[in-house]
């Protein structure tokens, strides 16, 4: 079988970047996003009662968002060759109501930080991907308590 060209081997690989770019970008840039045909005013009542109780670091009504404070999780990774249970992880939830048509919508984002005593970066919080599920179910709490408001 003849070797493919060197134009054709760098093609393909732009080719393999480029769809890989594409899709990196819309799981990234696609959110939980909770929309209602509520009034902005209540879309924002309502996320902030999804929160269930934690601390807020941040609510700004004139800009729609709403911050709470780290809130330390179980960690779902071991650390070091014997798996010990030592590592940490904390999680903080960002969301921002917006309007949208005649109603407005909440988008939920969550930041989520890992520490470990082991390894060059011991002893720092390092950001780790979102948990989608758990982005997911605030926003599911947040169209099921607009959804029991009736709008």
């Amino acid at each position: 079988m003849p070797r493919p060209c060197r134009k054709h081997v760098m093609m393909r690989i732009a080719l393999a970047g480029a769809a890989l770019g594409l899709a990196s970008c819309q799981i990234v840039g696609s959110v939980p996003t909770a929309s209602s045909a509520c009034s902005f005013d209540q879309v924002w009542d309502t996320a902030i009662a999804s929160l269930d109780g934690a601390k807020l670091e941040s609510a700004d009504k004139a800009t729609g968002r709403v911050e709470i404070a780290w809130l330390e999780v179980a960690s779902k990774s071991r650390a070091g060759l014997l798996e010990r249970d030592v590592n940490k992880e904390r999680i903080k939830y960002i969301v921002e109501v917006q309007p949208e048509g005649a109603g407005a919508k909440a988008s939920v984002r969550q930041l989520r930080e890992q520490w470990s005593p082991m390894g060059v970066q011991m002893r720092q919080w390092r950001a780790i991907s979102a948990d989608r599920a758990e982005e997911t179910a605030l926003s599911n709490e947040i169209s099921r308590r607009l959804k029991a408001k009736g709008c």
